[in-house]
């Protein structure tokens, strides 16, 4: 499947700030089903090209002195072939982490009782398989109903489930954090998917979980494996590691934000 991406961010701020830096994870991942045919980061400031720790490519943006407004504009197309089962061929990067470290929980997934007793009761068997994978997205996303505006980006897992309510970054901590729960590592992934007819927003999150001698990708907002409308920019333990956009400005007071993304796929 060809997908052709195009993500504004535009941010206004009540006065100019004096100095912003932000690192930007917008650069599909490379992955031995996902081909980055041609893609471009318009920002108004310098960037400058690295790799992280999780093999994400990632740019550092600084600009010295911001304007009122500042726009980043993401715009390209990724070729994503299948994934039968949500099967992950392999891992290319540089810089592939072990997957034990996976296992380690975050402040944003650590575990809780709750969320181990709808584990063991979604799998009393254990989790072995990419159907009790599936089987286990689903029994988290009926846990939390899709509900925009209930949580933020500084929500935990548990924060989310108690709430009863969430969306796809919520989602997939707490499919991490059950998944732990289970001994089975996890890791976060950010990108773009095709929504289509679905609930979830063309900007997304979902989760990848190791089965002994694969990853397997599961979207569980949507309780599905991952698929050709995927697009993978980035992945960690949390939201903090894989998010889009993180950064940090002096001055400029409060701040209004407005993000669009389309995402039209195209059969090839």
């Amino acid at each position: 499947m060809r997908l052709i991406i195009h993500h504004k961010t535009r941010y206004r701020y009540d006065h100019a700030p004096r100095h912003l830096i932000q690192l930007l994870r917008l650069t599909p991942r490379t992955e031995a089903h996902q081909r980055v045919i041609e893609w471009r980061i318009s920002t108004p400031g310098k960037q400058t090209r690295f790799e992280d720790a999780f093999g994400n490519p990632s740019h550092s943006h600084v600009v010295a002195s911001p304007k009122q407004e500042l726009e980043l504009i993401v715009q390209g197309t990724v070729d994503v072939s299948a994934l039968p089962g949500g099967a992950l061929a392999g891992d290319v990067s540089s810089r592939a982490v072990p997957t034990i470290a996976y296992l380690v929980p975050t402040a944003l997934t650590q575990g809780f009782e709750a969320v181990d007793r709808l584990a063991h009761k979604a799998l009393p068997g254990g989790l072995k398989t990419e159907w009790d994978a599936l089987a286990l997205a689903q029994a988290v996303s009926d846990a939390l109903p899709y509900t925009p505006g209930n949580t933020d980006a500084t929500s935990t897992a548990q924060q989310a489930f108690e709430t009863a309510s969430g969306v796809c970054q919520d989602h997939a901590h707490v499919m991490i954090a059950a998944c732990r729960s289970l001994g089975v590592s996890a890791r976060y992934v950010s990108g773009y998917v095709d929504p289509g007819n679905s609930r979830s927003a063309a900007s997304h999150a979902w989760v990848d979980i190791w089965l002994g001698e694969r990853w397997v990708s599961i979207d569980v907002t949507n309780g599905v494996f991952a698929s050709e409308f995927h697009c993978r920019l980035a992945i960690g333990r949390d939201y903090l590691d894989a998010c889009p956009v993180r950064g940090m400005r002096e001055g400029g007071h409060s701040e209004q934000l407005d993000v669009t993304v389309t995402v039209q796929s195209l059969q090839q």
